[in-house]
C-alpha cells in the first residue's frame, strides 16, 4: 500500500512532523480531543518513533501536565488530591520505565491516579510508553488491566521507504533535490527511526547553506560522518 506523507506545522518543539501509516491512526485520535469515549489512553511505540511529538501537540492543546520521572513524586503523591486531579488533564511520559524505577510504589500511585481519572468528567489522561500493556512488567494486576481497558494506541517506526521518503520531503520543501541513489545511501546507514530521518535531513541542509557545496555522496561521507 503506498504511503503518503504531509507535512503540518505546530507550535512546539519539532515544525516538521509528518503523518504516514505507521503514526496516522494515532494522530488522528490525539486531534479528536476532547471527543473522546474514554479519558485513559496509552500510547506506546519504540524509542524515536514520534510518539513525544504527537503526546507533546495533545498537552499543548489540553492545557495538561506534564508528567516525568523528574517530577512524578512531586504531583503523584501518596496522598493524591482528587479535586486537583479531576480538575486538570495529564501526561505521563514513559509510564514504562516509572513502574520499573519502584514497581510497587509507582504502580499504585499510577493506579490511583487512573481510578481518580476514570471516575471524573471532565480529565484526561494520556500516558506514553515503550512498551505495550502486556509487555510491562508489573506486580500489580489491576493497573495491568487498567492499562488494558484504556485506548491503546500503537505508533511505529518507519521502513526504509517511508525514511526515503521522510528525508526527500523535507530537503525537498528547501528546494535541495537529491536522486534516488543518494537518498539510499543514506537511508541505509542511518537508524530506522522518525528522528533520525528528520535529523539527517536537517544536518544536509545546514551543512549545504555552510560549504556551498553539491551534494554528492563524497559531501554525504565526509559531512555527514555516515
Amino acid at each position: 500500500m503506498k504511503q503518503n506523507i504531509l507535512k503540518f506545522n505546530f507550535k512546539f518543539k519539532s515544525n516538521d512532523f509528518f503523518v504516514t501509516e505507521k503514526n496516522m491512526f494515532a494522530y488522528n485520535f490525539i486531534k479528536m480531543w476532547p471527543n473522546w469515549q474514554q479519558h485513559s489512553v496509552y500510547l506506546y511505540g519504540p524509542e524515536k518513533c514520534g510518539k513525544t511529538t504527537i503526546s507533546q501537540m495533545w498537552l499543548e492543546v489540553s492545557k495538561g501536565i506534564y508528567v516525568s520521572s523528574e517530577n512524578f513524586e512531586d504531583f503523584i503523591t501518596d496522598d493524591l488530591n482528587i479535586e486537583y486531579i479531576k480538575s486538570n488533564n495529564w501526561l505521563i511520559d514513559d509510564v514504562d520505565d516509572l513502574i520499573a524505577m519502584d514497581k510497587n510504589l509507582n504502580s499504585s500511585k499510577i493506579l490511583n491516579l487512573i481510578n481518580i481519572i476514570k471516575d471524573s468528567k471532565d480529565s484526561f489522561l494520556l500516558m506514553t510508553a515503550k512498551k505495550s500493556p502486556k509487555q510491562i512488567d508489573c506486580d500489580l494486576n489491576d493497573l495491568i488491566s487498567r492499562f488494558l481497558s484504556c485506548i491503546v494506541l500503537e505508533v511505529r517506526n518507519p521502513d526504509q521507504e517511508l525514511l526515503l521518503k521522510i528525508i526527500n520531503k523535507y530537503l525537498n520543501d528547501r528546494n535541495i533535490y537529491l536522486s534516488q541513489k543518494k537518498l539510499k545511501f543514506i537511508a541505509n546507514r542511518i537508524e530506522r527511526s522518525y528522528e533520525s530521518a528528520i535529523e539527517i535531513a536537517k544536518k544536509i541542509d545546514l551543512k549545504s547553506l555552510e560549504t556551498k557545496s553539491n551534494i554528492s555522496i563524497h559531501f554525504l561521507k565526509s559531512n555527514l560522518k555516515i
